[in-house]
């Protein structure tokens, strides 16, 4: 034999970026073996296995167990090859998909985290906002604690089985009435924004001004600055709406101090 066609166990493993170890271990069991064993027992690998190593290794990636993957090997040809791939293909997009999703959350995680940490100490203003589409839970005003983990639970199934792509974390929806009567617990809708229109699901808030207010601290003490904002519509004369909208841009995933918490608060104000 030319050893100079082959390439040493150690010199296979280096180019495919694995441990020597691994290739011994699916030698081991029949998944991948060398293409030459000499009778020293040294193993030589042939540049040709690389690509079908590479094919073994996304299927792993993939989720594909060793098991099912030698299945696949023993048994392999053409039409058996061309049906795994177009199962595979199906894999990809639903995972294409899913990490999209994912990219877009963290992104509205980062955009607000930025957010809150330049806004943060700001003085209660007006901000206005353009059109957008919420989708809400049902309507959970007047639920004890129980009934509100229940909500929270079919939401998220909800999210779930309709494949909406979540732009941001779940806020909460407060009637202007409750804030008058501090029952600040009281919440009318979880919410999320989304992108499409879900008959009977979504509803659309429309262009406007609102009273902005940064919460900065635990959810205990939000009523603080719910009292701050009360007062500023009081002293400008200004007529409220019906709801108002808690953010929570800096939360327990960002930050280990419950007294660094930033929440906004949006109050809709009356056209």
């Amino acid at each position: 034999m030319k050893k100079n066609k082959y390439l040493t166990a150690g010199e296979f493993a280096k180019i495919c970026d694995i441990p020597k170890h691994v290739l011994f271990h699916y030698d081991d069991i029949g998944l991948f073996q060398p293409e030459y064993k000499a009778e020293n027992g040294y193993r030589y690998y042939s540049y040709r296995q690389y690509d079908t190593f590479l094919v073994i290794m996304n299927l792993k990636k993939m989720g594909m167990s060793l098991k099912d993957i030698k299945v696949f090997l023993s048994k392999r040809d053409p039409s058996l090859f061309l049906s795994l791939l177009e199962d595979k293909f199906e894999e990809i997009d639903s995972l294409i998909e899913y990490l999209k999703g994912v990219k877009s959350m963290m992104q509205w995680m980062k955009d607000s985290t930025q957010e809150a940490l330049c806004h943060k100490d700001d003085p209660i203003s007006i901000t206005h906002l353009p059109q957008r589409i919420i989708l809400c839970s049902d309507n959970m005003e007047n639920s004890n604690n129980t009934s509100f983990v229940n909500f929270m639970q079919e939401y998220i199934q909800f999210i779930k089985e309709n494949n909406i792509n979540m732009q941001q974390s779940v806020g909460n929806m407060i009637s202007v009435e409750a804030i008058r009567n501090q029952d600040y617990l009281n919440f009318s809708y979880l919410y999320v924004d989304v992108d499409i229109e879900i008959p009977e699901k979504t509803r659309v808030c429309k262009e406007r001004d609102y009273i902005c207010g940064w919460h900065h601290g635990p959810y205990d003490t939000i009523t603080d600055t719910y009292d701050q904002m009360m007062a500023y519509a009081m002293q400008n004369n200004i007529k409220l709406g019906t709801f108002a909208y808690e953010e929570y841009l800096i939360a327990d995933i960002a930050q280990m101090n419950h007294n660094e918490y930033v929440t906004r608060i949006l109050i809709e104000i009356d056209a």
